[in-house]
């Protein structure tokens, strides 16, 4: 997936929620892509409510970048109130996150 019109957003962050029964292998497909085990609370949560991995990345961007997302069939959540209050933008698309991930973002702040 080609990731490269996301360069413009600002304020990145990647967080992940999993249920603590599939954390290895979260775990382990984070540092087999990145070579750094994800660190508990950098972005990282074990959940046991999660069926599987919840991912999310947050961002803001001044350009509109919705042609893009649409042209790579990721949908963008954008609410009337900013996500924590910080962020306008939202996208729970897990190839969209592994995408970031193997382009260089990592969990948290970016």
């Amino acid at each position: 997936m080609n990731t490269a019109f996301f360069n413009v957003a600002t304020d990145v962050v990647l967080e992940v929620e999993v249920n603590p029964s599939g954390a290895g292998r979260f775990e382990a497909q984070y540092q087999a892509k990145t070579g750094e085990s994800p660190e508990l609370g950098v972005g990282y949560q074990h959940q046991e409510n999660k069926w599987g991995q919840e991912v999310r990345v947050y961002f803001n961007s001044d350009v509109d970048l919705s042609d893009e997302f649409t042209s790579i069939d990721v949908y963008v959540e954008q609410g009337t109130r900013p996500y924590r209050q910080r962020w306008v933008y939202r996208v729970n698309d897990r190839e969209f996150f592994w995408a970031l991930v193997d382009d260089g973002y990592r969990l948290g702040e970016n």
